[in-house]
């Protein structure tokens, strides 16, 4: 998959930065003054569903909305994957100080529900980390800060993790099973709503 990242240039130009896949990206010119630029990935649990944020909003802005839910799922899916996977990879490290092998890690793999949309992956990656499931560690504090923590329009109240399960995996699966593809941009943006800063 490639991912683009376009930079606005202090002279007015525009910086085009491109990688495919895990790569890194290639340095970048500017269209109008020819200065150089660079790209870093964040320091992230999983770099790949980081891109794959961007890939969405790319999407949603560029009016793929259908896209750009389907991309929003995989991102979420790979976070809550990859943060287990570390979990996993700490816990062993503190006790043998090897780091894990890729052996390991289909092991723990096998470990992980691949089944319940967001709501069992969710609570099951919670748990590991806190102790809680996933609504009761975002709702540790109040209802209100949680809901503008999330910055989810929510009129129904649901709980983040229900919340999620219906705006955003759900969805998919009207597209990935049922073939809808006529997604509109008020759906695709509920599905990105604050997801890329």
């Amino acid at each position: 998959m490639r991912f683009i990242y376009k930079v606005s240039c202090e002279c007015g130009g525009e910086l085009i930065l491109l990688a495919t896949g895990e790569a890194e990206f290639d340095p970048a010119e500017c269209s109008s003054c020819k200065k150089a630029a660079f790209l870093l990935d964040p320091l992230s649990a999983s770099v790949t569903a980081e891109r794959l944020l961007y890939r969405s909003k790319a999407e949603l802005e560029n009016g793929d909305f259908s896209l750009s839910i389907v991309i929003a799922t995989i991102a979420v899916e790979s976070y809550l994957t990859r943060l287990f996977l570390k979990f996993k990879g700490i816990s062993t490290y503190a006790t043998t100080f090897q780091l894990p092998s890729d052996s390991m890690e289909e092991a723990w793999e096998k470990e992980y529900p691949r089944s319940g949309g967001f709501l069992k992956p969710s609570d099951f990656v919670s748990k590991q980390f806190t102790g809680r499931t996933f609504d009761q560690f975002v709702m540790s504090n109040n209802v209100v800060a949680a809901h503008a923590f999330l910055g989810l329009p929510n009129p129904n109240k649901a709980l983040p993790s229900q919340y999620f399960q219906d705006e955003l995996f759900n969805r998919r699966n009207r597209l990935a099973h049922w073939g809808y593809v006529n997604s509109t941009k008020q759906e695709a943006e509920r599905r990105n709503a604050n997801r890329v800063r």
